[in-house]
């Protein structure tokens, strides 16, 4: 008997397990060396202790702890529960327990037997797995992928966790099959993956294709697949190892990119880009085929008034609408496109004659010329239209849109909401147009351009009162070029921003000369254009000019015309009481031919307007005319202004204005407009009597 229980003995005491013996009450009587190479505890440190005091600790899951101890006071066993334990240095340690209880002869319970095996080496790969795998499927979830296997032989289909997020489907109606999975493709992407599929078996190759899955949202998923033929393997077969991804962002993201290159953001029409490449791919048919093609311009008649008048967001939904009228006048087949701003281009294919683009034109016109309410505002909004026609205008893309934009702004010159088709003499006025504006380009730099000056008188024609400034243009071969002719011109090509400054300097200088023999109480007229008056720079160089030439208040005299200052109302009134703070006066040039005269003179912080030529010229023999002329002034002293008539030509005209207290006078009556030189000869000859009055009376 005592070998056996020494033989016991030595069983435990080399065990590599730790073994723990208590008494009934759970004290600890015997641990042996494993116990004490494991915990750091020794038998006598530990004798007639609990070990729950000396194992406990931060990371003890006390629930489990506290079953432990009920199961045991029942007298029950523990068998193979996984917890955590401390040593005695404080560091943690994972055990397999397993407790039973020891009886004697009587039955009564006298002892527990713990034996604890230490799986911490084994806990730690576990947990790393366990993380691992959560953190692959992390990076799964984030990367919108999921992974499956299809044996060879059964068709058997099986997914990794997390696959029903990426696929769109709930787990339980994920397929189980590579055919019930190719069910789910949208129809016209099967035959792509079974093909690759099929090259898989046959040639071990891998594949990668794009498809739409029909997901359980009723909607579809964009899905990139890979995938690679796994060798059989031990008791594993050969089998299918496929990756998942979702590229639904990113397809939408692409298709988004593509979009916004190929479509105007704004109306969701054709952008610049795409309208070439559908007139190139247009050309390549319509060529082949013999037919025609028409490319109409269509621009917006006033639109930057009604944009900068009533707001960005008034003029974006006009812009819209007018786009949704544009594409509904057309057929499906033919494309409706804008270039930027209120410009928009339609081409129209297989067209037979000019005839029906005529109609076409015409149709769009009054499509867009229908009143819209935008924004609780009923808008009118007019368009002109311009027409090239393949082969006859042009026989590219770069050749028609440049003849039809010719021709929308010949429209516009013929008074708006028209159309215009282009010709050969359009072409060539274009040309002359086009070497005009390059002449004028260089003709600052070449000292071409020069200021007349046309004297203004009291309606006496006793007192000269200043000039007014005419800019004026004489080539190298000595030919003058009307104002009328390189003006507009100017305008529209931006020329007109450096010619005006050149203008305001030029006369004030003129004017530092002029006062130097008639003294400082004259005054020079310079014209603004519309482009000046929205110019941000405008009253810094105004500022600098006044100072520099010394010029007193009234001494530079700025006009506009009734279009130029109403074409912004609230913005030109702003400005122009800034340009009143300069000591500047200002003037209402051709008053009588815009359509708001009465309706904002009041509003306009001016000194003075000037008659148009057109009501001067025939009030000899018009009544008409007299009776306007006679309106005008009253009205204007009335409001505190005085009155400039220009184009005063005879002698009766200017006794008709002064009797009716005309305030000024200007016209070859008076005074021709002179070169600069000139003016300083006539300051030199006092006195300054209008040369070509002989009278004074009424």
């Amino acid at each position: 008997m005592l070998d056996e229980l020494q033989r016991y003995r030595l069983v435990v005491e080399h065990s590599s397990n730790m073994v723990v013996i208590t008494d009934a009450l759970r004290r600890i009587e015997y641990v042996n060396a494993a116990y004490t190479r494991v915990t750091g505890w020794t038998l006598d440190e530990v004798r007639g202790l609990k070990p729950g005091r000396l194992l406990h600790g931060p990371l003890t899951d006390v629930t489990c702890a506290r079953e432990i101890s009920r199961a045991l006071s029942r007298g029950e066993t523990i068998n193979g529960v996984e917890l955590v334990n401390y040593r005695k240095d404080g560091e943690p340690y994972w055990v397999s327990l397993h407790i039973r209880p020891v009886h004697n002869e009587c039955g009564q319970l006298t002892h527990f037997v713990a034996i604890q095996t230490d799986i911490t080496e084994r806990r730690r790969a576990r947990d790393a797995l366990v993380a691992s795998e959560r953190r692959l499927a992390e990076a799964q979830r984030l990367a919108r992928m999921a992974s499956f296997e299809c044996n060879f032989d059964t068709d058997e289909m099986l997914w990794t966790p997390g696959a029903d997020q990426v696929i769109g489907l709930p787990e339980a109606l994920l397929p189980r099959s590579f055919r019930g999975h190719v069910s789910l493709l949208h129809a016209d992407d099967r035959e792509a993956l079974e093909d690759a599929y099929w090259t898989l078996v046959s040639e071990q190759r891998p594949y990668e294709v794009e498809y739409r899955l029909l997901t359980g949202e009723g909607r579809v998923r964009w899905i990139r697949e890979r995938g690679y033929y796994l060798p059989a393997e031990g008791a594993l077969p050969s089998r299918l190892c496929g990756l998942v991804f979702d590229i639904s962002a990113t397809k939408e993201a692409h298709d988004r990119i593509q979009y916004l290159a190929w479509h105007d953001t704004l109306t969701g029409l054709a952008n610049r880009e795409q309208l070439q490449d559908v007139l190139l791919q247009r050309l390549a048919g319509v060529r082949e085929a013999g037919r025609q093609l028409a490319l109409l311009f269509v621009d917006l008649d006033r639109f930057k008034t009604i944009n900068d008048s009533l707001g960005h967001h008034v003029g974006d939904e006009l812009l819209q609408t007018c786009a949704q009228r544009l594409r509904d006048a057309v057929r499906s087949s033919d494309v409706v496109g804008r270039l930027g701003g209120d410009e928009f281009v339609v081409v129209l294919g297989g067209i037979d004659s000019s005839d029906i683009v005529a109609r076409i034109a015409t149709k769009l016109l009054e499509r867009i010329a229908t009143p819209m309410l935008i924004q609780g505002r009923e808008l009118h909004v007019t368009a002109s239209l311009g027409i090239s026609v393949y082969p006859k205008d042009g026989t590219t893309a770069s050749e028609l849109m440049r003849h039809a934009d010719a021709a929308m702004y010949q429209a516009k010159a013929r008074g708006r909401n028209t159309h215009c088709f282009f010709s050969e003499a359009l072409n060539a006025r274009l040309s002359e147009r086009f070497e005009l504006e390059s002449q004028l380009r260089l003709a600052l730099v070449r000292r071409e351009l020069s200021l007349h000056f046309q004297p203004q008188f009291q309606s006496d024609g006793a007192r000269l009162i200043g000039f007014e400034a005419l800019l004026r243009w004489q080539t190298p071969e000595g030919r003058w070029i009307p104002p009328d002719q390189f003006i507009p011109v100017a305008e529209e090509s931006g020329l007109i921003q450096p010619i005006g400054d050149w203008v305001l300097e030029e006369a004030c200088s003129h004017w530092q000369q002029w006062r130097a023999q008639y003294g400082a109480n004259i005054r020079v007229a310079v014209n603004l254009s519309a482009i000046q008056l929205r110019d941000r720079g405008l009253l810094a160089r105004i500022r600098q000019l006044t100072e520099r030439f010394d010029m007193p208040p009234g001494a530079l005299e700025l006009e506009l015309t009734e279009a130029v200052a109403m074409h912004d109302p609230g913005a030109s009134i702003e400005l122009m009481k800034q340009l009143r703070e300069l000591q500047v006066s200002l003037a209402v040039d051709d008053f009588g031919t815009g359509y708001s005269s009465l309706a904002y003179l009041k509003t306009l912080p001016i000194q003075r307007i000037k008659l148009d030529r057109s009501f001067v010229k025939d009030m000899e023999h018009n009544p008409d005319d007299q009776a306007i002329c006679k309106a005008a002034i009253q009205m204007a002293h009335s409001l505190g202004l005085e009155v400039v008539a220009e184009g005063v030509e005879t002698e009766a005209q200017r006794q008709f204005l002064s009797h009716h207290r005309c305030d000024l006078m200007q016209g070859y009556h008076l005074g021709r407009p002179m070169p600069a030189q000139d003016v300083l000869h006539l300051l030199a000859q006092p006195p300054l009597i209008c040369p070509n009055t002989s009278t004074l009376s009424v």
